[in-house]
């Protein structure tokens, strides 16, 4: 729901709404929150909620507490909460005491980029395909790594067991005002694919955080477990994420050498951005499975990871393979956005259509990925020295567990 904050105050009356969870991405990508009695929501949007951030990951760099501000525009009601005093969250801007956005604030990070392209006269939507498995609880509750069936790609019922808490899923996101375009059973025991159209970037993200919640919480209520591990299950088909941009005009189409800067921007960049897409060791893995269509790339050691798709004219669409649905979705669009920007501001030109192409790899690890990040002067001018150096920090502790 797009709505002011006299709006949500309204709906929150109208609808007997007692909790407002004030929701936000830690720089890792997991959505933290607080729960707040209605009443307060009036001084909150006012004067914002201070907390401890310094018992975030990825904040602990901060000094002193910061405050959560919620953004009226992302009231979304949790379907899932009871009826009788319903529950609805707000996803919130991080600010500073003095008023200054935090650097780790990565919702404003996709704002500031929305707001350099649209400046350019160019307007983007992001389409996403995510992809997880179910598993079975034990008796006490516990999950497992039994798989719920033993299906295949696009098998149905028996065989897909999936199918109705599928359908429970996306009747609970469009109760959230979320469309998913598809759903249908993945290649790998118990593993589920469900697609969302194309939208802004900040619905976008917006849409992945919650459809993460909303699978997780109705397998939960149903007895099963969902995770978006990308390799749950050794010598099975690992869970990704696919992201598609499309690149139009302002009013008008877009110029060809626009569009093909853009594009070779997030070419040329991807590669320092990796470990923001693929963000754990295991992630890794999902590069050598060739998820995209590599006819043409034979050559190359790792499968497409970006690639240009045929487009009309005055439009481009950019398509990002084997990122895992871990990922922070606002700081992975943000970091897309900013390289196509990087592009065009450079004037980048070139007849690549796909990364890696023959002769180029990336990378085969989690630490070289963040060696390659580390050393990227663009990333330091997109997330600040201090951001990414917490960000690799605590990914490269996760390379050594």
């Amino acid at each position: 729901m797009k709505c002011t904050a006299k709006e949500v105050l309204q709906f929150a009356e109208e609808n007997d709404v007692k909790f407002v969870k004030l929701t936000f991405c830690d720089l890792f990508g997991r959505q933290k929150n607080v729960s707040i009695v209605s009443q307060q929501l009036p001084n909150i949007f006012d004067n914002g909620y201070l907390f401890n951030s310094t018992a975030v990951p990825g904040f602990t760099d901060c000094v002193g507490d910061l405050l959560l501000f919620p953004d009226p525009k992302t009231l979304t009601v949790l379907p899932w909460r009871p009826r009788t005093g319903e529950v609805v969250s707000l996803l919130t801007n991080i600010k500073r005491p003095d008023g200054s956005f935090f650097a780790g604030d990565t919702l404003h990070l996709l704002d500031a980029a929305k707001g350099k392209l649209s400046k350019m006269g160019l307007r983007c939507e992001i389409a996403t395909e995510c992809e997880f498995y179910i598993f079975k609880q034990d008796s006490e509750g516990n999950p497992t790594r039994v798989p719920i069936d033993r299906g295949g790609y696009f098998d149905s019922s028996p065989d897909d067991a999936g199918e109705n808490v599928r359908r429970d899923i996306i009747l609970n996101l469009e109760d959230m005002g979320i469309v998913p375009t598809a759903s249908h059973h993945e290649k790998g025991p118990g593993q589920n694919e469900i697609d969302f159209k194309p939208d802004e970037p900040g619905c976008a993200a917006r849409n992945l955080l919650y459809f993460k919640s909303a699978v997780k919480n109705v397998c939960h209520l149903s007895g099963m477990h969902a995770t978006f591990d990308p390799k749950p299950l050794e010598g099975k088909a690992g869970s990704g994420l696919r992201i598609v941009l499309t690149l139009s005009g302002i009013g008008e189409k877009a110029s060809a050498s626009v569009l093909d800067a853009f594009t070779q921007g997030v070419m040329q960049k991807v590669r320092e951005a990796v470990p923001f897409f693929n963000t754990t060791p295991e992630s890794m893995l999902l590069l050598d499975e060739r998820r995209a269509p590599a006819q043409d790339y034979k050559d190359a050691d790792r499968g497409v990871y970006v690639r240009r798709l045929p487009c009309a004219d005055g439009m481009c669409r950019i398509e990002i393979n084997s990122a895992d649905c871990l990922c922070n979705p606002f700081l992975a669009f943000a970091l897309l956005l900013d390289a196509g920007v990087y592009g065009v501001e450079h004037k980048c030109a070139g007849k690549e259509t796909a990364f890696p192409a023959a002769g180029e790899t990336l990378p085969h690890t989690l630490g070289q990925a963040l060696e390659i990040a580390q050393k990227s002067a663009w990333l330091k001018s997109v997330l600040s020295e201090s951001v990414l150096n917490e960000y690799v920090r605590v990914k490269r502790a996760e390379c050594v567990q």
